[in-house]
């Protein structure tokens, strides 16, 4: 009876995992394919963009979930961020994106910066309150008041907001895959079934790109 009952549970299993593999997502339900694509700078790559803020309440609860799926990219996928720009405060927290990476100290901050803002309640909104967190860290106050107000920074912050009217998204946390389509929450359902598109959007762009690449042709001696 146990066999049994072990049988139909893994037969139950095994239908489940080839209807998940068989899964399509349609593109104006689950993602949108964005009318202007955007040149990617990973080149080669399948790059992956997740659009975010700091200020966002659903970033903060999004970031463990991306965190770990980033770690098991596969090498041909290239993953980065950008930061949305909609007010002053997400201003504050883009700037100091780009301050952390010219800093390189970043992926350092990053997850600590999220826990403070969220899990804390500390008000980061204003750069005298920024910098007094980055010196938490080793960050000398005056150092990253330079590099916060720096043309560099500010180029980027420029970039972003150019990207993000790009994107045309409705909200954040958002990913943008390879340039070409945008996954948001709503449209996917939760913030695991995001990632879930994004896997499917990778594997989309994959195959397109090995359809593209030029076939070797072998000659004969």
């Amino acid at each position: 009876m146990i066999r049994k009952i072990t049988l139909i549970i893994g037969c139950w299993l095994a239908g489940n995992v080839a209807v998940a593999e068989s899964f399509e997502y349609e593109e104006g339900t689950h993602y949108v394919e964005l009318p202007i694509p955007l040149k990617t700078a990973a080149e080669g790559k399948i790059e992956v963009t997740e659009y975010f803020s700091y200020g966002c309440p659903h970033c903060y609860q999004f970031d463990p979930m991306i965190t770990a799926w980033e770690r098991g990219l596969p090498g041909d996928v290239k993953f980065n961020r950008t930061p949305a720009i909609w007010n002053k405060d997400y201003q504050v927290y883009a700037q100091t994106y780009f301050a952390a990476e010219a800093l390189d100290v970043a992926e350092k901050l990053h997850t600590p910066l999220f826990q403070a803002i969220h899990g804390q309640g500390k008000r980061l909104n204003d750069p005298k309150l920024m910098a007094m967190f980055f010196a938490e860290f080793g960050i000398d106050p005056v150092d990253f008041a330079k590099v916060y107000n720096s043309f560099g920074v500010r180029a980027s912050v420029q970039q972003a907001e150019a990207k993000g009217r790009a994107y045309r998204s409705g909200g954040v946390p958002a990913i943008i895959v390879n340039g070409k389509y945008r996954i948001e929450g709503k449209m996917a359902g939760s913030n695991s079934n995001i990632l879930r598109v994004t896997d499917f959007l990778i594997q989309k762009e994959r195959e397109t790109m090995q359809s593209l690449a030029p076939q070797s042709t072998s000659v004969a001696p």
